[in-house]
């Protein structure tokens, strides 16, 4: 039986002198301990939220560090909906409009 395939990061949310932040982060262990690293960075809201429309309207011009890093267009979707409904694909609150 195969196991269930790992996305190759998240959308993660950072708020930092009074903004809120998007990043696309992966997790990864060293020895015992997890971290997280970021893998791109999508800006301060709501101009972050505008990019990943832009994004989403424009494949041909998706990031080559997230393709490189195992991303599709089809990700930038999922991220967009995140935002809109307030919730990750999990079943997360993911609320980037209130902190």
């Amino acid at each position: 039986m195969k196991g269930k395939k790992t996305e190759p990061g998240y959308l993660a949310k950072q708020k930092a002198k009074g903004k809120t932040y998007l990043f696309i982060k992966k997790t990864y262990r060293e020895g015992k301990k997890v971290k997280s690293k970021s893998l791109y960075s999508l800006g301060a809201m709501p101009e972050a939220l505008e990019r990943l429309y832009w994004l989403r309207d424009h494949p041909d011009y998706f990031p080559k560090g997230l393709e490189k890093a195992g991303f599709t267009p089809t990700h930038i979707y999922k991220w967009v909906l995140a935002i809109e409904i307030r919730q990750k694909e999990n079943g997360a609150p993911f609320d980037v409009f209130n902190g």
